[in-house]
């Protein structure tokens, strides 16, 4: 087991690495989609790998943190972000090696996804409710959750431009948030 003076600063260097695996990957899936070619589905896949996987030292690190401030419920919470997150890396590794169709993409995506999404949700409870992070931390994460509301309803409403714009700005918020959580992290005293 991985101590608190090994843990914070590796997991902060870890959500900096899934931040720019997660802008590589919107890059990608943007070339993809822009009709830059296949090549670019594969790329986008296997970094948001990189980007899944990356978030599992901050994950711990959080569960740590609640730990400490005797938040057990965040266990649970962790434990299935974890299983979440390794459902998307697997499904999408399958998916690149083709041993998974893309439907059955969206279903490992679609489980990991929700997985995360229950764990952006605890982060601003951890932030304005017991005080485990700071409330940084919970208004990016709660700015991420609007704009994939935000994103939803675009995506549902229209095609084009807009979609793409509601993209970018889902990215950036979500790179904000990374950042955030990396800099809080790495901004813990060793033990």
């Amino acid at each position: 087991m991985l101590t608190d003076a090994q843990l914070y600063p590796a997991a902060g260097a870890s959500a900096v690495v899934s931040a720019i695996a997660l802008v590589i990957s919107g890059i990608a899936l943007a070339l993809f989609f822009g009709g830059a070619g296949a090549f670019w589905g594969p790329v986008n896949d296997m970094f948001l790998v990189v980007t899944v996987l990356a978030l599992i030292l901050p994950i711990l690190a959080v569960d740590r943190l609640a730990a400490q401030q005797g938040v057990g419920w965040m266990r649970f919470v962790s434990i299935a972000t974890i299983v979440g997150v390794v459902v998307i890396a697997v499904g999408q590794t399958a998916l690149v090696l083709g041993f998974l169709s893309l439907d059955g993409s969206y279903v490992t995506g679609g489980i990991g996804f929700v997985a995360i999404i229950v764990w952006l949700i605890a982060l601003p409870v951890l932030a304005f409710g017991s005080g485990v992070l700071p409330s940084t931390v919970g208004w990016a994460a709660l700015a991420v959750l609007l704009l994939i509301v935000v994103e939803a309803v675009v995506v549902m409403a229209s095609m084009g431009p807009l979609v793409a714009l509601a993209s970018v700005g889902l990215l950036a918020a979500l790179a904000v948030w990374l950042w955030t959580l990396s800099s809080t992290l790495l901004a813990r005293p060793p033990a």
